[in-house]
């Protein structure tokens, strides 16, 4: 049962690449490993198989022998016998009397029923197994599906740290600013609208980091609920080389190994043999018994114990048959548009990844760039303040630009790296020429 509920060793590792050792958050891998183990959805997934698992055995039990052993007191109102000798010949001695029925009567059985032939319990058994199968596939699906979210908070922590730590920084800067501005006024070289001004942007700023405060509480909480694990404060986003993936064509020919799709085609199986079961109901059954008899009634054959073998041939004509048939062809053919379905979804989930990362690539290189940018911009300008010869705008403008621009960049990197783990667990493979 371990394989059907933990994610596979190599999806695991291959995500954990797309991240670095953060400087205090826990690796992404022990938030995989909690959420495959403690998350809800999951136990109940792992449960479920579980459950399967011992339905095959319940089903299984019918095909193979039983042995009953059986003891029975009986009160007789009356006894029956009669003297041996009334038997004539040598029936028995002078004064044997042989009971045919006694007062106080003691029966004990010992039966060995074996089935010989039971194709509908054979077919019950293979449906049976089938479910399991599904049940086992669905687990998997589910820890893959709990483990894309959890990359996704992951990175989405890891993105809103460092949007607190850039508002704490601008906040930082507006405070020294809106102290230079009352200096400056002091020295008749500001007016009171730029301390007003550098006021209004220490007040914005602050309101600033409140929001990055909410947004990575509320994203490490997240992150909680779906492994099970504590985020630990601290971490920083892992720089991206801005590599390419390979060939979307080698990413969609893997779409079967998708884990929803590996799920979605057992599920068509349990159905296809719930089917093949559900027409056996037609066959006739042979089963074989062997029974010892011990008793103090030993009625005419005259013996306290003897056997008994039997073959017992039956055939049920039932008219739910054809209804459940019906009803089973119509849930498998619901299972097969289920499948073509999650195959369809599979290749459309990686379409987009790859997507995504080629989106991702642009917007971070841009980004980068207009940090760059951006930053010199607030620098230059700061600089031009302190001289007399910019104005109070012209460096709030470039500080509002340059934190807009820092806040662009930490959301980018932190898509794109979601954007490669995605593509890797939505394709369950690590394409040839895309390691990193």
């Amino acid at each position: 049962m371990r394989s059907t509920v933990l994610l596979p060793a190599s999806i695991v590792a291959l995500v954990a690449t797309s991240a670095s050792p953060a400087r205090a958050l826990q690796p992404l891998e022990a938030f995989l490993a909690g959420a495959a183990t403690q998350n809800p959805d999951v136990r109940v997934a792992r449960a479920t198989a579980t459950q399967r698992d011992a339905e095959v055995s319940k089903s299984t039990a019918p095909l193979l022998p039983s042995f009953e052993a059986k003891g029975t007191y009986t009160r007789n109102q009356y006894d029956v016998s009669f003297p041996a000798s009334a038997l004539g010949g040598s029936g028995g001695s002078t004064g044997q009397t042989l009971t045919i029925q006694p007062l106080n009567q003691l029966d004990a059985t010992l039966a060995l029923t074996v089935p010989i032939v039971d194709i509908g319990g054979w077919m019950k058994r293979s449906a049976a197994k089938e479910t399991r199968s599904f049940a086992e596939a669905d687990a998997r699906a589910t820890v893959s599906s709990i483990a894309k979210k959890v990359v996704q908070q992951y990175f989405q922590t890891l993105a809103n740290e460092a949007v607190l730590d850039a508002a704490k920084a601008t906040l930082a800067y507006a405070q020294e600013n809106a102290s230079l501005s009352a200096t400056k006024r002091e020295a008749g070289t500001a007016s009171e609208l730029d301390v007003q001004r550098a006021r209004g942007d220490v007040a914005r700023a602050e309101q600033d980091l409140a929001t990055a405060n909410l947004q990575l509480v509320t994203a490490r909480r997240s992150l909680e609920s779906l492994s099970g694990v504590m985020p630990e404060p601290g971490g920083v986003l892992p720089p991206d080389d801005l590599h390419r993936e390979g060939p979307l064509a080698q990413w969609l020919g893997e779409t079967d190994r998708n884990p929803n799709v590996q799920s979605a085609l057992a599920a068509r199986r349990s159905a296809e043999s719930s089917v093949n079961a559900a027409k056996s109901a037609w066959l006739p059954t042979i089963t074989g018994t062997a029974q010892e008899r011990f008793t103090n009634a030993p009625s005419l054959a005259l013996r306290n114990n003897y056997y008994t073998l039997l073959a017992t041939a039956s055939w049920k004509l039932d008219f739910s048959v054809p209804a459940t048939v019906r009803q089973q062809n119509a849930a498998a053919s619901v299972a097969v548009a289920k499948a073509d379905k999650a195959r369809r979804d599979a290749g459309d989930a990686i379409f987009d990844d790859w997507h995504q990362i080629e989106a991702g690539l642009a917007k971070t290189q841009a980004a980068r760039a207009q940090v760059a940018s951006t930053t010199a911009a607030a620098a230059l300008a700061a600089e031009r303040y302190r001289g007399g010869i910019a104005t109070q705008i012209d460096v709030l403008q470039a500080e509002q630009d340059a934190f807009k621009a820092q806040v662009a960049r930490i959301q980018a990197e932190a898509d794109l790296a979601y954007a490669r783990a995605a593509l890797r667990l939505d394709s369950s493979q690590n394409a040839p020429g895309t390691e990193r």
